[in-house]
């Protein structure tokens, strides 16, 4: 993705529009004036950013541009900028013969024939191959987490480890007390994380033959027994009684919606049942559970007379039992479909599937086989979110009566839709019936950092352990470069206007105050120096331990994507070698820039219905904080991004805006500030502000520094605009304006200093 400003005659408007729609369809955040500039806007204001800001400057040459004045203006602008500042590159394309002057010569590009619709298409195309890298971030992250690859950190899902179950529970058992201390305790709870936080890994560390194939040399009998299930919406979905998501049954019969919580909680027991049985029987067969043929009998003739009483053909294995679950299965989709969709009288296929016959099947499992006969058997819970209303009352009913028989881990999605009701007419209570997990860790917290820093060590360390490699100390792999990151000269004149000072009267300050303003003000200066105006532009390094897990902002994932294209672009194919694992700073800059990058594009692809729209709302907002961080007099470091009247989210006009807020939270876009203190409002009855904070991991293709050390207020009035497409250019350039104008503190920011100005 790369920023692109069109330059063109008004007569030329419509091709312009064209090839902009055309580039931005290909990814690019492609700016034209004729759609960007509103009623009053200060057009000049716009073409200066506009240029400065773009990696690309194309210029349509026509027979029109020799009278447009303003294009003129652009194009020497542009001109000047790609030469005297290192700006972006230039690119001439001829719409016409129109002869071209001698300074643009080398810049002709090709031409466009506008009459001919492949040809805009064959335009973009060969644009993209100019302006992109041989290869895009997505495509270097794609090579470095093939699964044929060598890559030792390639398994960043669940699911790449379903044919190494012992490494999953090896890799992600957790250390960490601080926060997986609860996942040990019969009491249940609720992990939540948005996506890439690890709910799901640890879940399944838990699972039975995960958990017992990675911890072989554990003596019976087994501590932790997990069986796990991905929550679906069931067979109930298919009958298209419910439309929306977020409801409930609606305008059917009393009766007949009881009847569809009851056949959905059966189904749910049934998936359960089918979830336990299979890790009993991959447990014995893989024998990591003693179990000889006189037991395993005796279970499963206890368990067929408990679970199928009045049908004949009795089971002779488990196996057996699981293919009498699975017609039960089918029996309860067939009964759904004839029954909602064709309206056919029927008789209730299944009545006995209940929470006290899952109990009952646990019981008889522990008294049968010895080397359970002490376990905490564990429900584990997947993607609570994917459920109606009424099928997490089901869910939240097995929490309050799972206890003491069995254990409730549910994972779910930060900031998706949850109920406190229960089938049993009973509300469920936080911290009385169960504990809630946040899987992110607040890297600006002390104490959850120094737990982050001790998980990632023990992930890595378990890594290289499991594939043979030197087991060396993370901050070996991680080696930070020490150098001085810009001239040191620059850094001091930088920082002197930060503190509104002249170079003489910094230098005059006593070394202690100009070391406490240099340290103050540092990155700052650093972010000003390097993708400032003057001089080549180059881009922000980071390395070592320290600045890949603040940047990975707390989600294991990120920290795991950056250590895997780390590894890739140092030995791609290759062995590490004897020496072991060491990856050059300059290598991990290279690879937190790819990853970045890589997640930013890919959102329009990984969320659907809202994932474009949220990409083009976190630009916005990037280029506003960027633009802060280069402009702001004081405090230029302000990605906290709070909403002062949060209020208005809740009505109609706001639903647009609420949405992709929403939609950010949940897929860890925005990270809020759940259960941290927040500063108190002027007076008691005015709203708190919510912060909405861009996820760290974005920072680096925003070109934004990740430290959150001061708010910038927003109203919902502005952020809507940028949600707004037809309004989005206009309230993005007031907005901008906004950000830079200087204001007096507000009283609480002085009475809690503390909360604005973080180092």
């Amino acid at each position: 993705m790369k920023h692109i400003f069109v330059s063109h005659a008004g007569a030329d408007s419509t091709v312009a529009d064209r090839l902009a729609l055309d580039l931005r369809n290909a990814g690019h955040d492609t700016k034209v004036d004729t759609r960007e500039l509103g009623l009053g806007d200060d057009s000049i204001a716009f073409m200066n950013q506009s240029i400065a800001d773009a990696h690309t400057v194309i210029i349509l040459y026509s027979q029109h541009t020799q009278k447009a004045a303003w294009q003129k203006l652009e194009i020497n602008a542009a001109l000047w900028n790609e030469v005297a500042q290192g700006g972006g590159t230039c690119i001439v394309v001829r719409l016409d013969d129109t002869p071209i002057p001698p300074l643009l010569g080398p810049k002709v590009y090709g031409k466009l024939e506008t009459s001919v619709s492949s040809s805009f298409q064959q335009l973009v195309e060969a644009v993209c191959r100019t302006i992109l890298p041989d290869k895009t971030a997505s495509s270097v992250v794609s090579e470095a987490f093939h699964a044929d690859s060598s890559n030792p950190f390639r398994r960043v899902r669940a699911e790449y480890f379903e044919d190494r179950p012992d490494l999953l529970a090896q890799t992600f058992a957790p250390p960490d007390n601080l926060k997986m201390g609860a996942l040990e305790e019969m009491k249940p709870c609720f992990l939540e994380g948005s996506r890439g936080t690890g709910k799901s890994m640890l879940l399944l560390s838990l699972r039975a033959r995960n958990f017992l194939s990675g911890h072989k040399e554990r003596a019976d009998p087994c501590k932790v027994f997990g069986f796990y299930l991905k929550l679906t919406r069931g067979a109930i979905c298919n009958a298209g009684i419910i439309s929306d998501p977020n409801s409930d049954p609606k305008g059917l019969p009393e009766s007949e919606i009881v009847q569809i919580t009851d056949i959905a909680a059966q189904e749910l027991v049934v998936c359960l049942l089918e979830s336990l049985l299979s890790e009993v029987v991959f447990s014995i067969r893989q024998s990591h559970l003693s179990c000889d043929r006189l037991h395993e009998e005796t279970l499963v003739k206890s368990l067929d007379a408990a679970l199928f009483p009045s049908t004949n053909g009795r089971a002779k294995a488990i196996e057996d039992l699981l293919e009498k679950l699975s017609d039960t299965h089918r029996d309860i989709a067939n009964y759904i479909r004839r029954k909602f969709i064709y309206r056919e009288t029927l008789s209730v296929p299944v009545a006995i599937f209940d929470i006290k016959l899952l109990q009952r099947t646990i019981k008889l499992v522990r008294s049968t086989l010895p080397a359970l006969s002490e376990a905490m058997f564990v429900v584990l819970l997947d993607e609570y979110e994917n459920l109606f209303p009424y099928q997490q009352r089901i869910v939240n009913g097995f929490v309050k009566l799972g206890p003491p028989d069995c254990s409730i881990k549910i994972a779910k999605k930060l900031g998706t839709a949850e109920v406190s009701g229960t089938t049993t007419g009973q509300e469920l209570q936080e911290t009385h019936d169960y504990t809630r997990l946040t899987l992110v860790y607040d890297v600006e917290d002390p104490v959850q950092l120094a737990a982050y820093h001790e998980l990632l060590k023990h992930i890595v360390a378990n890594i290289l352990r499991s594939q043979g490699l030197k087991e060396m100390e993370l901050k070996e792999v991680l080696p930070e470069d020490m150098s001085p990151e810009v001239d040191q000269t620059a850094l001091f004149l930088e920082v002197a206007k930060l503190c509104k000072m002249t170079i003489e009267e910094f230098e005059a300050l006593s070394g202690t105050k100009q070391r406490e303003k240099t340290t103050y003000y540092r990155e700052a200066a650093i972010y000003r120096i390097l993708y400032g105006a003057k001089g080549q532009r180059r881009e922000k390094r980071f390395s070592g331990l320290n600045d890949l897990a603040f940047i990975s902002s707390g989600v294991i994932r990120y920290f795991q994507e950056m250590l895997g294209v780390a590894y890739h672009l140092t030995y791609n194919s290759a062995s590490p070698g004897s020496s072991g694992l060491s990856f050059p700073p300059e290598k991990q800059a290279l690879a937190v820039y790819f990853v970045s990058e890589h997640n930013l594009t890919t959102l329009s692809r990984n969320v659907e219905t809202y994932g474009e729209a949220l990409k083009y709302l976190l630009l916005d907002i990037g280029d506003c904080l960027r633009h802060k961080l280069q402009k702001h007099g004081s405090e230029p470091e302000a990605a906290r991004l709070t909403i002062e009247d949060p209020e208005l989210l809740d009505q109609t006009g706001m639903a647009p805006l609420r949405r992709l807020l929403d939609v950010g939270v949940r897929e860890g876009v925005f990270q809020t500030k759940a259960g941290r203190p927040a500063f108190k409002p002027k007076h008691g009855s005015d709203p708190q502000p919510s912060e909405f904070n861009i996820c760290r991991i974005f920072a680096p293709v925003l070109q934004i520094s990740p430290r959150l050390r001061w708010r910038t207020l927003v109203s919902c009035k502005a952020l809507l605009g940028l949600a707004t497409p037809d309004k989005r250019s206009q309230a993005l350039q007031q907005l901008k304006s906004q950000l830079v104008s200087s204001r007096p503190r507000r009283k609480e920011e002085a009475e809690h200093p503390v909360l604005f100005e973080k180092p």
